[in-house]
């Protein structure tokens, strides 16, 4: 790598070209109202309606706590309620938030490949990165903020790390300043933790700074700071949260082991690949069938495999170079939302794209360096043109899918009809809407699809409960219970609707049956079915002599 300045000396017209890119892929979500996350985490969220100070934020839960899920992210949640007191909750002022937030990234992003390649290479990877279609998730949607604010800190973060030790003067401050920027970043979206990997990465690549192990020797006491500052990190939100984990794990992940989720994850790495270098095709929902559900080792798997050792050899082979940089970063970045270490809550997000692209960039940069070097000049600035021109219009007709849940869950079908929980949102928004015969078929569908999730049948059988239904609902109910035994909403529902419908001796045997699993809570229940059945009256017999 080079050791250029922070910022190169010479004209300010790549930084109003990227800044102008980033405007017009992300520009057109200003218009966009709240969708998906947003609702519950903003629009719903009474922690975010009331503007507290930041220290406040730092003992809540990301999620509030009607919602299922485990995330802490005070830094974010603070921001986003000091856009709403601004703005008295209009959805313009976090787009428009967003978008400057969006800008800036971009131009910390061309800062940090102008220190790793050259001029060309800089305008063209930062350009690239402006316009990448894979950030429209994080961009058009007001939660998005938080991948927006952990990029800016780390890639900061990473910045001044280059600048200090181009000058050799990590002092106490500096170090300090940079733990507090990795605070910051886990603060704002828990995949900010690998940025002490991250500047391990980008020291190791560093030209002539002498013999490994000495470096090592001197910066132990900064990562031995890093990695006290990540454990201090990782108790408080123990504390705050009360476990360690992120929420219940994605449809085709619960109870899976390392080895398991391996084998799930796989087939995915094609798609990880396409989304982060031709993302033509996006979607809001990477669920099974479609996704995340192998029958053996195919041609998805083989595919991964392939990519993955390419992509190693690669890396091997352009050692100590931006390309293998850039290629690193990606892994790295990608390693806490890749469901190896522990589950998440989805199988691929588009939003948690948004960091490891960083990594594309610089590769991009330095394929642009190769091309220049080789006289290839009229072939790659054509190439990155097109590119630019491919992805800013890609963007740009994207944006609008996220303008509100109606226009996104209707799309997210179109986008992938084999997707079950693409069918489940767009049910749960039919129901809400008032439209309970679309929402039935939806759930059904979604059924058909994938029988793995219970709050399928939960929901599908709520739709006629509520209706009155219990009739229709007690099918659900129990065709759910075959494959979730251990369903507690599903069995107190199915319960419920049996009470109802004055089935009682069937009420009985499905409290009895879950307490024969172990689910203490329907002592109550069966107490309560017990007694009912015992103040009925006695049915009279036949009369005696009677025929």
């Amino acid at each position: 790598m080079t050791g250029r300045a922070a910022l190169p000396r010479g004209p300010a017209g790549p930084w109003f070209l990227v800044a102008g890119l980033a405007i017009v892929a992300t520009g057109r979500a200003l218009g966009n109202g709240f969708a998906f996350d947003d609702v519950p985490i903003v629009f719903e969220n009474a922690q975010v309606h009331q503007l507290a100070p930041p220290w406040e934020y730092a003992q809540q839960s990301y999620w509030p706590p009607k919602n299922l899920g485990d995330a802490y992210r005070p830094w974010t949640v603070w921001w986003l309620a000091l856009q709403w007191a601004l703005g008295g909750g209009a959805p313009v002022v976090f787009h428009a938030f967003s978008l400057v937030l969006t800008v800036v990234v971009a131009l910390l992003v061309y800062r940090l490949l102008a220190r790793l390649v050259s001029p060309a290479g800089a305008v063209a990877g930062a350009a690239l990165f402006a316009v990448h279609p894979v950030h429209v998730e994080a961009t058009a949607n007001v939660v998005g903020q938080g991948e927006l604010w952990m990029t800016l800190f780390v890639v900061a973060a990473a910045l001044w790390y280059l600048d200090l030790r181009e000058r050799s003067t990590l002092q106490a401050k500096h170090r300090l300043g940079i733990a507090g920027l990795l605070v910051l970043a886990a603060g704002s979206k828990e995949q900010g933790v690998v940025l002490p990997a991250l500047l391990a990465l980008l020291e190791s690549c560093r030209p002539n700074a002498g013999p490994a192990r000495d470096r090592a020797r001197a910066l132990l006491p900064f990562y031995g700071l890093l990695a006290t500052v990540l454990v201090g990190f990782v108790a408080w939100r123990y504390w705050v949260l009360g476990d360690l984990g992120g929420g219940p794990p994605a449809a085709g992940l619960d109870g899976l082991g390392a080895a398991a989720r391996a084998r799930v994850m796989l087939p995915l790495v094609p798609d990880l690949a396409r989304l982060l270098v031709w993302p033509r095709t996006l979607l809001a929902q990477y669920s099974p069938p479609a996704h995340g559900a192998p029958v053996g080792f195919g041609s998805a798997e083989l595919l991964g495999v392939a990519l993955i050792v390419a992509l190693l050899g690669a890396v091997a082979l352009f050692r100590a170079s931006p390309v293998s940089a850039g290629l690193l970063w990606v892994l790295i970045a990608l390693a806490p939302v890749a469901n190896l270490l522990f589950p998440t809550g989805v199988l691929i997000a588009e939003r948690t794209l948004f960091l490891p692209s960083v990594g594309i960039a610089i590769v991009a940069g330095a394929l642009v360096d190769a091309g220049i070097r080789r006289r290839w000049v009229v072939g790659t600035v054509a190439a990155v043109i097109g590119l630019c021109l491919a992805g800013a219009a890609r963007s740009w007709s994207r944006q609008v899918v996220w303008r509100d849940n109606p226009t996104l869950f209707a799309q997210t079908v179109v986008d992938e009809p084999r997707s079950y929980r693409a069918h489940f949102v767009l049910a749960k928004e039919l129901s809400r809407r008032g439209n309970p015969e679309p929402a039935a078929e939806a759930f059904r569908e979604a059924a058909r699809l994938y029988r793995g999730d219970r709050r399928v049948f939960e929901e599908w059988g709520q739709l006629d409960r509520a209706a009155g239904r219990c009739d229709l609902a007690i099918a659900i109910f129990q065709d759910g219970l075959r494959d979730h035994p251990r369903a507690t909403v599903l069995r107190s529902r199915l319960f419920e609707c049996l009470l109802t419908m004055d089935r009682i001796d069937e009420a009985i045997a499905t409290a009895r049956a879950g307490l024969d699993l172990g689910m203490t809570e329907f002592t109550e229940p069966l107490a309560r079915a017990t007694r009912r059945r015992s103040d009925r009256p006695a049915q009279p017999g036949p009369t005696p002599g009677g025929r």
